[in-house]
C-alpha cells in the first residue's frame, strides 16, 4: 500500500495548485462539493451524504472504463476512511475540493462556493479553484483605538491578523517619561522588571491629550511604515472613531489609505464580523486589476492581438502567447490538443478520452506567467465565453 499524503486546511496556496496542475495519471480523480460552516446541513451530516453518494458514482465510472473492484477500493480507501474521521465534517469551509489518485490523496478546504463535481481523466480538473488562485489583489484594515491597535491583511476570500512586530498595543503602551535621555518615549509593553525597554525618540513633552494621541498614531505609523507598508500599494482601510481616523491621516507617510473608512470602536468585533465592513470597501478596490486588463483588451480589440475564439486561444495558451486570459464562469469546452502536431479536436458533449480545455488554458497560462479572470456573463469582453489578450502574434 503506498504512503498516502492527506493535506487538510483551509485555502489552497500556489504551491499546492502547481503541484496538482502538473500531476499526471490515469486516472486523476477530482471531486468538488459546496460544504457548510454550521446549521442544519451540518447536524444532517449532508455533506458527508453527498460525498458518500460522489464515491459511488465514482466507483462506478471506474468499473465502466474496466477497472477490478478490488482496485476500485484501493484507489478510493483513503476517501472511505475520510467519511470516518467525524471531526473533519464539522471544521468545513465553503467549499471542499478532494484530488485522488494512485497513491496520492489531498482535500483542500476552500473560501469559495464550488458546483458539485465529479471528473475522473488523466489529469486534475482544476478550473473551480481558479477565481481563489488568481485572485492576488489584497487590502490591510487596521483598528485601532486608545486601548488598542490591530493590522488585517484580507482579500476577496477572507482575512487573517498580521503579527507586526513593536506595534503599539495601545496609547498606554506609549509612556513618556521625563527622566529619560533626550525625553525620548518609552514603550513598556510588558517589560519585565530590570530589561530594557524600547526607546522611540519623538521629541519633548506632551501638552495635552490630542498631542499624546497624535504622537502615539505616529508612533503607530512609524511601526507599521518600517515593517510592513514601506514598499506596499495596497489599500489600507482605516477603522476607529472618526477624530482619531482624521489624526492618523494627517500622521501618516502611507500614500495609499483608502478614502472610506470604518467609524466607530471595532476592539472587540469578531474577525468575520470585521471582514464584512473591510470588504465592502475593499471590493471595488481589489477589481482594479482586472478593469486595467479588460481596459487593455479593448483598447487592443481591432488587432491581431486580441482573441475570442477557442480554437485560437486553446492553442495559444500551450505555447505562452497569453498574458491575459478571460472566462466565463463555469465554462467548458471538451475535447483534446496535440501539442505536437497541434491538432485540436473539440466535441460538442464530453466523450470518453476528452478534458476541459479551457481548464487546460487556464492552467498553461498561469504556468506561463499569464493572468487569468474568471467573470460573469456581463463583465466578459463582447459577451464571449473566453477571450485572451495575446503577448505576440501567433
Amino acid at each position: 500500500m503506498p504512503c498516502i499524503n492527506m493535506m487538510i486546511m483551509e485555502d489552497l496556496v500556489k504551491e499546492e495548485f502547481t503541484e496538482l496542475t502538473n500531476y499526471k495519471a490515469s486516472p486523476c480523480i477530482s471531486i468538488y462539493l459546496p460544504t457548510h460552516k454550521s446549521g442544519a446541513e451540518v447536524n444532517e451530516k449532508q455533506d458527508l451524504i453527498i460525498f458518500k453518494n460522489i464515491l459511488q458514482e465514482c466507483a462506478r465510472q471506474l468499473a465502466a472504463q474496466g477497472k477490478e473492484k478490488l482496485e476500485v477500493d484501493r484507489l478510493l480507501q483513503p476517501a472511505y476512511e475520510l467519511q470516518k474521521h467525524e471531526s473533519f465534517w464539522y471544521q468545513l469551509s465553503e467549499g471542499l475540493a478532494v484530488f485522488i489518485a494512485d497513491g496520492f490523496f489531498k482535500t483542500y478546504r476552500v473560501p469559495i462556493k464550488v458546483k458539485e463535481e465529479l471528473h475522473v481523466n488523466s489529469s486534475f480538473y482544476l478550473s473551480p479553484l481558479i477565481p481563489y488562485i488568481t485572485h492576488t489583489a489584497y487590502f490591510y484594515l487596521l483598528v485601532f483605538s486608545k486601548d488598542a491597535c490591530n493590522l488585517y491583511k484580507g482579500n476577496g476570500y477572507g482575512m487573517q491578523k498580521v503579527e507586526v512586530e513593536g506595534l503599539p498595543l495601545g496609547m498606554d503602551d506609549v509612556i513618556h517619561f521625563e527622566e529619560k535621555d533626550e525625553r525620548k518615549l518609552f514603550r513598556g509593553g510588558g517589560t519585565a522588571p530590570g530589561a530594557e525597554g524600547n526607546f522611540h525618540g519623538h521629541g519633548s513633552g506632551l501638552a495635552d491629550e490630542k498631542e499624546y494621541i497624535s504622537q502615539y498614531l505616529k508612533e503607530v505609523d512609524q511601526t507599521l511604515w518600517t515593517e510592513v507598508l514601506a514598499n506596499e500599494k495596497a489599500p489600507l482601510i482605516l477603522s476607529s472613531v472618526e477624530y482619531m481616523v482624521g489624526y492618523y491621516r494627517q500622521n501618516s507617510r502611507y500614500k495609499h489609505i483608502a478614502e472610506e473608512n470604518i467609524t466607530g470602536n471595532y476592539d472587540h468585533e469578531g474577525l468575520n464580523a470585521l471582514y464584512e465592513r473591510a470588504k465592502k470597501i475593499a471590493d471595488p478596490l481589489l477589481k482594479e486589476e482586472a478593469k486595467k486588463a479588460l481596459h487593455n483588451y479593448y483598447n487592443q480589440v481591432a488587432t491581431e492581438l486580441t482573441s475570442s475564439m477557442p480554437e485560437k486561444i486553446i492553442p495559444a495558451s500551450y505555447y505562452a502567447q497569453i498574458s491575459d486570459l478571460f472566462v466565463l464562469e463555469n465554462y467548458h469546452v471538451w475535447g483534446t490538443f496535440n501539442e505536437a502536431d497541434n491538432k485540436l479536436v473539440v466535441h460538442p458533449e464530453k466523450q470518453d478520452g476528452d478534458e476541459c480545455l479551457i481548464n487546460k488554458a487556464i492552467v498553461n497560462t498561469l504556468s506561463n506567467g499569464g493572468a487569468v479572470y474568471v467573470l460573469p456573463k456581463e463583465k466578459m469582453p463582447k459577451e464571449s465565453s473566453v477571450a485572451a489578450f495575446l503577448r505576440f502574434k501567433a
